[in-house]
């Protein structure tokens, strides 16, 4: 094994470790989170989702800049605020999809892969940690974690 693929290996065992003890949300962990949030909504009556600052939306989702093999969920302050059912599809989409780093580099996302809110070509530690359903909105609730 060459030192590139020792220092690679490394690090994704640390990066699991970390994970392992944390709250943040995986991308299957946020998915099953939301199935039945979407199923038990009222006809006519679907829920919006935003998270648990300011009056921020999510609207896209890109490769994390901190971690390329990671997703950081964009947002925007102006706009039309997804709908939980396409947030959700938004979501199962990233399985099995292939991601491009910011800097390069193609990336395989699955459903542990670790969800972070960061608009493209920034890298914060925000994490998603919860969902909350309040019926009309469904908010996506937030912590500073370290990578």
């Amino acid at each position: 094994m060459d030192l590139q693929t020792y220092i690679q290996n490394a690090v994704k065992a640390s990066r699991a470790n970390t994970l392992a003890n944390s709250d943040q949300l995986t991308l299957g962990e946020l998915i099953l989170k939301l199935e039945p949030i979407v199923k038990n909504q009222k006809e006519g009556e679907e829920a919006t989702v935003r998270y648990d600052f300011e009056y921020l939306f999510p609207t896209s989702i890109d490769s994390w800049r901190g971690s390329y093999d990671e997703l950081a969920l964009n947002f925007e302050t102006q706009g039309e605020e997804m709908k939980v059912s396409e947030f959700l599809k938004m979501l199962k989409d990233c399985i099995g999809e292939t991601f491009t780093g910011y800097k390069g580099g193609e990336y395989l996302m699955h459903k542990g892969t670790p969800i972070w809110v960061a608009n493209y070509s920034h890298s914060g530690n925000t994490a998603v940690i919860d969902v909350v359903d309040n019926r009309y909105v469904v908010l996506l609730i937030t912590g500073y974690r370290e990578f």
